[in-house]
């Protein structure tokens, strides 16, 4: 698991930040309550998430709801970026088939891997790599037909809050 990963369980207000044009806001507010630098490199702050006992990753779960008061005072909702984000990259795309030619082949790479795990035999030490290979393209996948029927009922409703 990454530590941004890690952020996203337990902190979900700074790791969508992160994702967004207030990357820099968020790593500076975490590396200056966290590390004591606000300059501090990311590889730092991703030792320390990723090294985080549980009462530092209960700090970091309070310290949430901190950052998120800290966007609303300067009239910034990062959960409401994120979905305008989402919106104007279908927007922007709307013209296009590469969303489609690369979710159409993604499903095609998943259709291919399963068969070779299925039916053929590969060389020995290639099957965990298969099987690791298929994580990986079912996750993107997964995010290609994210793109095409939406994230999440609950993602439906914020946009529909939001509106």
């Amino acid at each position: 698991m990454s530590w941004k990963d890690t952020l996203s369980a337990i902190a979900p207000t700074i790791a969508t930040a992160l994702g967004g044009p207030f990357a820099g806001a968020a790593t500076k507010f975490l590396a200056a309550k966290f590390l004591g630098d606000e300059n501090a490199p990311d590889v730092d702050l991703e030792h320390f998430i990723l090294g985080a006992n549980p009462e530092q990753l209960a700090q970091i779960k309070a310290s949430d709801n901190e950052f998120k008061l800290q966007m609303e005072k300067i009239g910034v909702d990062v959960f409401k970026l994120e979905v305008a984000d989402k919106g104007n990259a279908r927007e922007h795309n709307k013209d296009s088939n590469m969303p489609a030619v690369l979710s159409l082949t993604l499903t095609a790479f998943i259709i291919g891997i399963v068969c070779a795990l299925f039916y053929m035999e590969p060389p020995e030490g290639a099957r965990n790599v298969l099987f690791m290979l298929l994580g990986v393209v079912i996750k993107e996948w997964s995010n290609s037909m994210h793109y095409w029927y939406g994230t999440t009922r609950g993602s439906q409703e914020k946009t529909r809050l939001l509106k």
